[in-house]
């Protein structure tokens, strides 16, 4: 397809990829129960993480917006019911 820009990774999505961070968007698509800090601290002054957050019954997307480095402006979108978040898994790329 002539995509040379996408380099896919398999690891703990809760702790991001701090090597490449700031980021300017993040797009989580499995369920979390809460939204890990690490994503938080991984976005850059304007950023926007997309996530859906809640547990096995469904999840709400949620809509962060970094304001500065201490402020988050969060948005409550639809309810969505997403597959798991799974964790302890070391960065491979």
């Amino acid at each position: 397809m002539g995509l040379s820009t996408i380099h896919c990774f398999f690891s703990d999505g809760t702790l991001g990829l701090p090597q490449y961070a700031p980021f300017d968007k993040i797009l989580v698509t499995a369920g979390a129960t809460e939204v890990p800090k690490f994503l938080l601290e991984q976005l850059s002054v304007g950023g926007i993480l997309v996530i859906p957050v809640g547990d096995s019954e469904g999840q709400y997307m949620l809509r962060i917006q970094r304001k500065n480095k201490l402020q988050f402006e969060t948005e409550t979108l639809d309810a969505f019911k997403f597959v798991p978040f799974l964790s302890g898994t070391a960065p491979q790329h």
